[in-house]
């Protein structure tokens, strides 16, 4: 095992005290098509013989870091349920290459056949399941709306006078360009890519553009911002939870709109060092 993240050629990331729980950050996309963000990628099915073998790569590639937990984007409070998939996953009963029918724990989703296909089962249990680990660590939550007014998924208004240029690109464009890159892309490759500090910062352009320039007197959008980090922080939270004491490295695979904000969090807190994917991921093509 060697921690090569230091190669990464990314300046943000942060040099690890030896005392510090390292915290690899590998944004993904969901895919499953939940259709939850802003941007969506119009998948294709991970199930096909293709996007297997590519899985397994990727697999193969991030074994090589050794991680000692892995954390995957699902509410901390139906960690039981995540983990009774994941046994009957290991045990041989459900298979990853298979369509399955799982009663799942992911509230947002409508279909109980498409669970089988996200990065939690694809990418998460699996690699869990190559290293031998007896559970995974489901660290999501997403805070009671109500404790903010106004409610921060209302729709907003927005100021469209421009006091600065304005660089945010379009969602619908990125889209395009997020399918295009995919359809071209191994699994590998498209994260590599994903997990580019420019690809990361670009997650989080039009998130602040809005929510800074929201109009509503009842400061609407600032709002929805404080809900996303209040999101994050408590990810955060539930990641110490959920560690044993001798954890030194952990591997969180989350949306990679939640990279940059999590990258920052898990800096600014003492016990915690992100690390980049990028060294063991193929080199950006």
């Amino acid at each position: 095992m060697g921690d090569r993240s230091t190669e990464a050629g990314a300046p943000n990331w942060p040099d690890c005290g030896s005392e510090q729980v390292r915290v690899m950050l590998l944004g993904t996309f969901h895919m499953a098509n939940p259709g939850l963000d802003e941007v969506n990628v119009d998948a294709d099915d991970v199930l096909s013989e293709r996007r297997q073998t590519e899985l397994r790569e990727l697999v193969d590639r991030l074994t090589e870091w050794e991680p000692q937990r892995l954390a995957v984007e699902r509410r901390h409070h139906r960690s039981n349920e995540v983990n009774s998939h994941y046994r009957e996953y290991r045990s041989g009963e459900r298979a990853y290459d298979r369509a399955e029918t799982l009663s799942t724990p992911h509230p947002d989703h409508s279909e109980p056949n498409t669970d089988c296909r996200s990065e939690v089962v694809q990418v998460g249990f699996r690699l869990a399941d190559r290293l031998g680990h007896d559970s995974v660590a489901a660290v999501d939550e997403h805070p009671d709306r109500d404790r903010y007014s106004p409610d921060p998924f209302e729709e907003r208004e927005f100021d469209t006078a421009r006091k600065t240029p304005d660089t945010v690109a379009d969602p619908a464009a990125r889209e395009r360009e997020y399918d295009r890159r995919l359809a071209s892309s191994t699994v590998p490759e498209y994260l590599a890519w994903l997990n580019s500090g420019s690809r990361l910062r670009t997650n989080h352009e039009g998130m602040f553009d809005r929510g800074i320039r929201g109009a509503d007197a009842r400061f609407g959008s600032p709002v929805a911002l404080a809900y996303w980090y209040d999101r994050n922080i408590r990810m955060v939270h539930h990641l110490w939870r959920t560690m044993d004491d001798d954890d030194s490295r952990v591997l969180l695979l989350v949306g990679s709109g939640h990279v940059r904000a999590l990258g920052h969090l898990l800096t600014e807190s003492p016990m915690f060092c992100p690390v980049s994917p990028l060294p063991y991921l193929p080199g950006e093509r």
